[in-house]
């Protein structure tokens, strides 16, 4: 009887190696960490094996996620800022019927770690902030593309304000503040949270704060649509929620 057992046993376990799969996942920043701190948990639940990189979800870099695409550098699963979905559902790169949201995102500000965190509570203490800073580091990517289209504008701060701004293609900024090339830094809170060597001062005030969506969406040129899918389904689950939670989202 035992031995009818172990042999049932090893052949599941033969059929799960022979139907173990490679799974390809471009992830933007913000949802990175995540996925990257449960890729051991979804290995070990599917058998599959994941592959993670980091690409931005838009700008000029080689690494974004357009770019990789239209040079056919094909992934199976896209996770990224989500209004950078629809261009590539009407470029017809992904499956549209598979795009699903995950989560909310929210910018920070941060400082080199050792600095004393500045008082930003108010929308009028973050303006002086911003007036008052030497340099200013932000993303290529959605925080960035806010703060300099839109919440420079909000905070009625003109060009001598706006001339401190940089723009960091594809790189944390974290790392340019913790490296002393900025004084401060706005990312994606999530993002700033995996930098070491700098100290998170906190959202920026809710009335020039954006609240960025991330989702999930499947490739057309993907080989293996069920195991895509059951990946974009593990990302809604309680554990991947929790896993949001604990590195600055807010699960949807």
């Amino acid at each position: 009887m035992k031995r009818t057992i172990a042999l049932a046993a090893l052949l599941v376990m033969a059929q799960q190696t022979a139907q173990a799969e490679t799974l390809k996942v471009f992830s933007s920043g913000g949802m990175y960490p995540v996925i990257e701190s449960l890729k051991q948990d979804y290995q070990q639940q599917t058998g599959n094996t994941l592959q993670l990189e980091a690409a931005p979800s838009m700008g000029d870099t080689p690494q974004a996620i357009p770019n990789r695409l239209k040079r056919q550098d094909n992934a199976d699963v896209l996770v990224m800022v989500d209004y950078a979905i629809k261009p590539l559902e009407q470029a017809k790169f992904v499956d549209s019927s598979s795009h699903k949201v995950l989560a909310h995102s929210y910018i920070a500000m941060a400082v080199k770690q050792g600095m004393t965190p500045p008082d930003i509570s108010t929308v009028a203490k973050f303006k002086q902030v911003l007036t008052e800073a030497s340099s200013i580091a932000i993303s290529d990517s959605a925080s960035g593309k806010y703060i300099q289209g839109k919440m420079l504008s909000k905070l009625k701060l003109g060009p001598k304000t706006a001339s401190k701004v940089s723009v960091i293609p594809a790189t944390p900024v974290g790392e340019a503040v913790a490296q002393g090339k900025a004084e401060l830094g706005f990312q994606q809170n999530s993002e700033l949270q995996a930098v070491k060597g700098i100290t998170i001062v906190g959202l920026i005030p809710p009335t020039v704060q954006q609240d960025t969506l991330y989702g999930a969406v499947i490739t057309r040129s993907t080989q293996q649509k069920q195991a895509a899918a059951q990946f974009v389904k593990y990302l809604q689950s309680d554990n991947a929620r929790k896993m949001m939670q604990e590195k600055g989202l807010t699960p949807f």
